[in-house]
């Protein structure tokens, strides 16, 4: 029997649901941010605008922040798994490929709303915060992952951290590179972040 074949349908699609629900929460509070400010906006008008109750907006998200950065929780558990479940590629290729793929995500499925969430996260106190929170989670696992292949020795903590702030530093840069000409292309500046990262911090 595959991993696949293993799947439980009915809990895929709970899942999807549960996207579905989070992904329409966002919705609605990236246009109430933008129209009222963030702390004039109670977590009960997003999920009225939604067509929620607000005790299901709480079901989904702990903080109101949290809102914005709806999906970040499955994209950085997908990271996770294309690292142990790949065969044959070397961590940072793995870190570089998934990251890029990630970027390209937030202009295929919603570009506006997309370009809003990122607006808000680098303008809002409280979503800038909470975003300084997310990426030092997304460093940590870079730097995981990186450890992991090149294992215990004399700097190999510091390097592999290294490493793992730049990749996040280059998303950051990529987002306000997007935000400054909206016409570009968040995965083209990643991707040309990593090169200048792959010339200096990598192991040759």
């Amino acid at each position: 029997m595959t991993a696949a074949s293993r799947i439980d349908p009915s809990a895929e699609r709970r899942a999807r649901r549960n996207l579905g629900a989070r992904r329409a929460l966002c919705q609605a509070a990236v246009e109430l941010f933008t129209a009222n400010g963030y702390a004039a906006t109670p977590a009960g008008a997003i999920a009225n605008a939604a067509d929620y109750a607000e005790r299901t907006f709480f079901r989904h998200f702990t903080r109101k922040e949290d809102v914005i950065f709806y999906d970040l929780p499955e994209r950085l558990e997908a990271l996770r798994t294309d690292f142990a479940t790949a065969e044959g590629e070397s961590a940072w290729a793995i870190v570089r490929t998934t990251l890029v793929a990630n970027a390209g995500r937030w202009e295929a499925e919603d570009r506006e709303l997309s370009l809003g969430r990122v607006r808000l996260f680098h303008s809002e106190p409280a979503l800038q915060a909470r975003y300084l929170e997310i990426c030092q989670d997304w460093e940590d696992a870079v730097a995981e992952i990186m450890a992991a292949e090149l294992g215990p020795g004399p700097g190999a903590d510091f390097r592999c951290r290294l490493i793992a702030a730049a990749a996040v530093g280059a998303f950051r840069t990529a987002f306000r590179a997007w935000l400054a000409a909206p016409e570009t292309h968040i995965a083209d500046h990643l991707a040309e972040g990593f090169d200048y990262i792959e010339t200096g911090l990598l192991p040759v």
